[in-house]
C-alpha cells in the first residue's frame, strides 16, 4: 500500500512538468502565421503593381443644342403677399410665396401674361387661400393647396404650341401662417 502512494506522486510530477512545457509561447505558430502574412502582403503588392497605373480621365465638353436650351427649366416668381383665412373662426394670416418652374421656351409668354394679368392671378390665388380649409393649409407637403394653384395656374397660362402646359412644377418655398387676432 505504501507503492500506491509514492507512484501517484511520480506520475502527478510527470504531469505537473509536461504542463509546464506546454504553458511557453506556441513560437512555431506565431512563426508560421508572420510567415503566411508576409507572404500574402507580398502577393497583394505584386498583383496590384502589375496593372501599372491608373488610366487618365479623359473628360469632354457637353454641347448645348439650342433645343436643350429652350427645354431647361427656370422658375418666375407669380407673387409674394399675404392673405387672411376665417375657417376655422379665428383670424389667420398666410405669408405665401408662389413660384413655377416654366420652360425657358415658355418664360416670355409666361411673364407677358403675368404682366398683363397681375391683379386676376393675385385675385384667384387669394380665393383659394381664403377658401382653403385649415387642414389643407397646414399639410405637411402642401400637396392640395400645390393641386389645387397648379390647377388655376395651368388655366390662366394655358397650352404651348406642342399642347403641353407651360408650367412645368408650383412651389411653394414660402407657406407661413400665424393667428392675426393676437
Amino acid at each position: 500500500m505504501a507503492d500506491k502512494p509514492a507512484k501517484d506522486k511520480k506520475d502527478g510530477d510527470e504531469a505537473a512538468n509536461e504542463s509546464e512545457k506546454k504553458k511557453g509561447l506556441p513560437i512555431k505558430t506565431i512563426l508560421v502565421v508572420l510567415v503566411l502574412l508576409v507572404v500574402e502582403a507580398v502577393a497583394v503588392v505584386a498583383v496590384v503593381s502589375m496593372g501599372g497605373p491608373p488610366a487618365a480621365v479623359k473628360g469632354g465638353e457637353l454641347e448645348i443644342t439650342p433645343a436643350d436650351e429652350m427645354e431647361a427649366t427656370s422658375e418666375v416668381l407669380i407673387l409674394h403677399d399675404k392673405f387672411p383665412n376665417h375657417s376655422t373662426g379665428r383670424v389667420w394670416l398666410w405669408d405665401i410665396e408662389v413660384q413655377v418652374q416654366v420652360k425657358q421656351k415658355n418664360r416670355e409668354h409666361i411673364e407677358n401674361v403675368l404682366e398683363e394679368r397681375k391683379a386676376e392671378i393675385q385675385t384667384g390665388i387669394s380665393q383659394i387661400v381664403r377658401n382653403a380649409h385649415q387642414n389643407q393649409l397646414n399639410e405637411p407637403n402642401l400637396e392640395t393647396m400645390s393641386r389645387q394653384l397648379a390647377q388655376y395656374l395651368r388655366d390662366v397660362f394655358g397650352e404651348d404650341g406642342d399642347g403641353d402646359s407651360r408650367i412645368v412644377k408650383v412651389l411653394l418655398p414660402k407657406f407661413v401662417g400665424f393667428p392675426a387676432d393676437f
